[in-house]
């Protein structure tokens, strides 16, 4: 027999599959009150979830009344507001990270009933799991290429800690979105924690290597590069982006304005990483040497070229020798011979910028002047992340310590009344 329930509490029947439900008026994301259901298997059941659906509102916290989906979500959040906020390549990222995890693993999900609990095991399966298996890449691989999966034999291509966590940045910025628009009364992701994970290790050349680095470079096609990387911490898209215009070799300066970067398949010119990272940087003396034969280099070219040139009007200080852009792949394979030839460790050429950074620090100079150069948005970022305090330096300062700690000891320094020895 159904039981009531007070005036404004609602009410709760039994269904005729056996079930209740618990049905009452409630706020929503839009301002307005409307009924809402939930369910149990017993009265009890159905009872307590109203109770806690109607303290929510009575509390002024909307319910949510979406039907859509998380992966009908995340499609209209990339397409509307993503796609706007962000350079080329990281909608790129993005949309690859919802093709291949976020749609496949919660996309089915409705976006107002999506948990931290949801979330949280999403990341640990996802975490665990090989992708290679998951997408099928082996079987879409020739039959001749194919290497694991196809053949029962797992590759255990397990996805980084950085990537997981990069998911959940993801969602949360996703979900953000949706509580923005009402669609959510708050964002589950921001209940979502992960471990501290594993990090990169990374550690940037020493002096002695970056000298043996920029010898080796030398005669290089690309020698002013390495020098911009490795003396002013310049991405490699910053690099490659560079156009003569924004190149000063009377004042020795340089603006950073644009950047060159592969995105779905195509070269494209974009804009800075961030707003900082659009800045102008005075260029040591090496580099203005190196850019200078660099521009002798490419007049060279354009002239051996003759009609093949094809510059396009953009005005790059890097190109090939027919004038246009260079792959930035290529420049990464090129580095990594260049450090076999030059008898140093293989490291990324993104390297090359924490080498700058660590360098920097080690001579002195101080966490704005880091920053500046290279165009962080805190010095957090550039404290925290770029910066190697490396076993020799820290063996010099504790010398130091010593050296002061030192001072003014005497004969009688163990026995006198400032340096009693207690026993123990």
């Amino acid at each position: 027999m159904n039981k009531e329930n007070a005036n404004g509490g609602g009410s709760i029947y039994q269904r005729k599959d056996r079930r209740w439900e618990g049905i009452a008026y409630v706020l929503t994301a839009d301002g307005t009150h409307k009924r809402r259901s939930v369910y149990g298997k017993t009265w009890d059941d159905a009872h307590d979830k109203l109770t806690r659906l109607k303290a929510d509102s009575n509390n002024g916290l909307p319910i949510a009344t979406s039907k859509q989906s998380l992966g009908d979500f995340l499609t209209y959040w990339l397409a509307n507001v993503a796609r706007i906020k962000v350079r080329p390549a990281t909608y790129a990222a993005y949309d690859s990270l919802v093709q291949n995890y976020l749609a496949p693993g919660l996309g089915k999900e409705r976006l107002t009933r999506v948990t931290a609990r949801d979330i949280r095991a999403f990341l640990a399966t996802t975490a665990r799991t090989c992708q290679c298996c998951a997408q099928g890449k082996d079987i879409a691989r020739p039959e001749r290429k194919r290497r694991c999966c196809a053949l029962g034999k797992c590759c255990k291509a397990y996805r980084s800690d950085r990537t997981v966590r990069f998911l959940l940045v993801l969602l949360r910025a996703a979900l953000e979105h949706a509580v923005r628009e009402d669609e959510l009364p708050r964002n589950v992701a921001k209940n979502v924690e992960l471990g501290m994970g594993t990090k990169r290790e990374i550690e940037p050349l020493t002096v002695e290597e970056g000298r043996r680095l920029l010898a080796a470079a030398r005669g290089n096609r690309m020698w002013a590069a390495y020098e911009l990387a490795v003396r002013i911490g310049l991405r490699r898209g910053e690099v490659l982006g560079l156009r003569w215009k924004d190149v000063d070799l009377t004042d020795g300066t340089v603006t950073i304005r644009q950047t060159l970067q592969r995105v779905g398949g195509e070269l494209l010119i974009a804009a800075p990483k961030t707003q900082r990272s659009a800045r102008r940087v005075a260029l040591p003396a090496e580099c203005v040497t190196a850019l200078r034969a660099r521009r002798a280099q490419q007049h060279g070219d354009r002239l051996a070229a003759g009609d093949k040139w094809k510059d396009d009007g953009r005005d790059l200080v890097f190109t090939t020798k027919n004038g246009t852009p260079i792959e930035p792949r290529n420049l990464n394979r090129a580095f990594t011979l260049l450090c076999d030839k030059a008898g140093v460790r293989r490291v990324r050429f993104h390297d090359l910028r924490h080498t700058c950074a660590s360098l920097l620090h080690e001579q002195g100079a101080d966490a704005r002047m880091i920053m500046e150069v290279l165009g962080h948005s805190s010095i957090r970022v550039t404290m925290d992340i770029y910066t190697f305090v490396r076993l020799d330096s820290q063996r010099s300062a504790f010398d130091r310590v010593g050296d002061a700690l030192r001072d003014g000891d005497g004969p009688d320094d163990d026995n006198g009344a400032g340096g009693a020895l207690v026993a123990v």
